[in-house]
């Protein structure tokens, strides 16, 4: 399937409803339809709807097969779109919604002919069965796309009205200085954020915030200096706070400061806007998945915020974000992650931890049969890797967005720990099995050292979209590479309880250049220059 040639399919939208009717999402209205660089009115008997990961995912009829014309080939037509709410389960969690031509030409879907090239943030109702929750939305760019997600409390009519009385509410905080700081869905306290944030209330900056799950056992022992700046997710103040302010230095992107993959125009108008100051302190070295995927956008640099900065580990990282994130070298703050500042290994450190990266395209299919996405058997594969002998020595620690649906599976049993701290865990280990997850990182900084599994690599860089590679190679990789079960118990016999190779931790030094313990001192010193914070007497 190509988008090159002459008959690419424009549709857009000029006006739409949205409901739910017999197991189906129904949207309908009018909308004007053109071929793109071509000529003659497009037959809509041909056309078709495809989601990146299925053919005729969509059903779609039209009032009649050539439109009432318009200028210019254009076409006036009414439009009935058909998605089956048990076949959508099965999709990706983000699905744009492609009209291909003939069979061949993928095209276009506006979710409104009026705004063209610029989304506005616009969604339908959303629609919410066993825990999944669906709608229509409008990108950055104005394509279609329809969202699969598990559901959260915004999502309800009462949800909705939360966030609309907390942004009136908020306009009494104007003019406050204020910095909100949080992990991933504001829901862990162990990584660079939290690490940065008692750096900051030790200096003295009561202006600063932490917005985490306070019922979570990683801040159960915090001492009370911390404590009292904390914010209670998804409480009144998290809501209010996060509308007033305009200053966020996170683990994670501004999505996390409130729902990730939130469908709300108030929340989506405020993490879009103008005038916000952000500095992106990783979760992790981000020099693995290439920078250019079109499911790490995310990350490029952000045209419209009055300052944003990323934190990285090392030059060779910088020229990562320089090439294919937008940035500039001044955007950069080469000091390393804040989190390494607290990375130790245990003397005695003996566990062998599996731990790959979730695939996030499998994550409406792990739902209905976990056993049956490719993330299940690349684990199987990894732990019949493993010497018996050492079979004991083993935790496997799944991605957290799949972790409690391989806690109950008999196959792996004993060695699966769910846990939302990884620190304790990665201190005690000699060994990480891995695909590509960044974990590699952080395990090999402590003096562990990485297996890597790479059977499956090509396929799921296809996946992150057309042109994504793997940033580590076997020229730079610092472990050895396996494509099969044999190949991972070779490694393990070799590399487990055993020194780092000193050729890849020259190899490693290259990608993290920072191993002094004052990640956060040279963190905080640009956070001061850059205006962020104010300077202490």
């Amino acid at each position: 399937m190509s988008s090159a040639g002459k008959e690419v399919p424009v549709i857009g939208i000029t006006g739409m409803k949205v409901w739910e009717e017999n197991g189906s999402i129904i949207a309908e209205g009018s909308c004007v339809i053109r071929l793109q660089g071509g000529k003659g009115r497009v037959d809509t008997d041909q056309i078709r709807i495809d989601v990146p990961v299925k053919e005729n995912a969509a059903k779609l009829s039209f009032g009649s097969r050539y439109g009432r014309p318009l200028p210019l080939g254009a076409s006036l037509n009414r439009f009935r779109l058909e998605i089956d709410i048990e076949e959508a389960r099965d999709l990706d969690i983000q699905n744009k919604l492609m009209p291909v031509y003939k069979g061949e030409y993928a095209g276009r879907f506006l979710y409104s002919a009026a705004d063209l090239k610029k989304g506005r943030n616009k969604n339908s109702r959303i629609f919410i069965h066993d825990g999944t929750a669906m709608y229509l939305r409008q990108n950055v760019s104005n394509t279609l796309f329809l969202t699969v997600r598990d559901a959260n409390q915004y999502d309800t009519p009462e949800g909705q009205r939360r966030l609309k009385e907390a942004k009136r509410r908020s306009r009494r905080l104007k003019g406050q200085d204020i910095v909100l700081m949080y992990e991933k869905n504001c829901a862990k306290y162990e990584e660079s954020a939290s690490i940065l944030y008692e750096k900051l209330i030790d200096a003295g900056y009561d202006n600063v915030y932490f917005i985490v799950d306070t019922s979570i056992p990683a801040v159960q022992n915090v001492d009370e200096k911390y404590r009292k700046n904390f914010i209670e997710k998804d409480s009144d103040k998290h809501l209010e706070y996060f509308f007033a302010c305009n200053k966020f230095a996170a683990t994670e992107t501004i999505d996390h400061a409130l729902q990730l993959r939130i469908a709300s125009k108030d929340v989506l108008d405020k993490i879009t806007g103008k005038g916000l100051m952000y500095v992106f302190l990783q979760h992790g070295v981000m020099y693995m998945v290439s920078l250019g995927s079109s499911l790490r956008v995310g990350f490029n640099k952000k045209k419209g915020y009055k300052l944003h900065r990323t934190v990285v580990s090392s030059e060779l990282e910088a020229q990562h974000f320089i090439d294919l994130a937008g940035m500039k070298h001044e955007d950069l703050y080469v000091t390393g992650l804040a989190k390494f500042d607290r990375a130790v290994q245990n003397e005695g450190a003996d566990k062998i931890i599996i731990m790959p990266t979730w695939r996030r395209w499998e994550t409406n299919q792990a739902r209905h049969d976990l056993r049956d996405t490719g993330y299940y058997r690349m684990v199987q594969t990894m732990l019949e890797g493993v010497p018996e002998e050492l079979r004991d020595k083993v935790i496997i620690l799944p991605h957290p967005l799949i972790s409690e649906r391989f806690s109950g599976d008999e196959s792996f049993g004993k060695h699966v720990t769910v846990t939302d701290q990884y620190d304790p865990i990665l201190r005690d280990c000699a060994l990480l099995i891995t695909d590509y997850s960044s974990i590699a990182y952080d395990a090999y900084y402590r003096g562990a050292n990485v297996v890597f599994y790479w059977k499956d690599k090509d396929e799921c860089m296809e996946h992150y979209g057309e042109g994504t590679h793997l940033m580590l190679n076997m020229d730079n990789v610092f472990g050895p590479v396996c494509m099969d079960a044999e190949d991972i118990r070779k490694a393990v016999a070799e590399r487990y309880m055993a020194p780092q190779d000193e050729e890849e931790l020259a190899r490693y030094r290259k990608i993290v250049e920072f191993h002094d313990g004052k990640n956060s001192e040279r963190i905080l010193r640009l956070l001061i220059r850059d205006g962020m914070l104010e300077p202490k007497e």
